[in-house]
């Protein structure tokens, strides 16, 4: 009686835990933490990118449950109607995340390493232009401020690494851009479909 019990709640667990891997969300995950032995920076950028899918799933969540709890007598209502809403905004962002993964990669092969190369050096530009322009003005606090400053060290960080990788023969990491672009589209399509 007690095998069979167990026998059936650890099916039942595979069975929510195989679920779970199938849903977007956790295959970025999968993708950033499969990237990060040999790809630091763009698995950080791609674990940057499932905070944020978090982020906004929870701040909607919030904002649904705050909408609804003056409706809902014991409150369980505007919970689950939380919950919900957690969980389609999470997968919706994710699957938008995704996609978004893989125009960059499109774009990327067809304009080629130089041409990226000079569109990252003017939205770095662009981007340190405007923190200092933030910082003259006095506008240090806040968060717009703080995304400001984020994307700016994201896009520096970039850079220098694209720098690095793809237009300096003599770094020994030195990889071919457009064996690389291929791979990771091909690559992101493995995880994003599960195969």
């Amino acid at each position: 009686m007690i095998r069979s019990l167990w026998s059936r709640l650890r099916s039942a667990g595979q069975s929510v835990w195989h679920f779970v891997l199938e849903t977007q969300i956790a295959r970025l995950a999968i993708i950033a933490r499969r990237l990060w032995p040999d790809l630091k920076l763009p698995s950080a950028l791609v674990a940057l990118l499932v905070c944020g899918c978090l982020a906004l799933a929870l701040s909607t969540a919030w904002t649904v449950h705050l909408t609804l709890l003056p409706a809902s007598p014991t409150g369980i209502g505007a919970w689950l109607a939380a919950a919900i809403a957690f969980l389609l905004v999470l997968e919706l962002a994710a699957l938008a995340a995704t996609a978004g993964l893989g125009l960059t990669l499109q774009l990327a092969r067809d304009l080629g390493r130089h041409r990226i190369a000079a569109l990252l050096a003017l939205a770095t530009f662009l981007a340190v232009a405007v923190t200092l322009l933030r910082l003259n003005a006095g506008d240090a606090l806040g968060g717009d401020a703080a995304a400001t400053f984020g994307i700016t060290a994201v896009l520096l960080a970039l850079t220098v690494w694209f720098e690095r990788r793809y237009r300096n023969p003599g770094w020994r990491r030195f990889r071919d851009f457009h064996v690389d672009v291929v791979e990771a589209r091909r690559f992101l399509m493995r995880e994003a479909h599960g195969v």
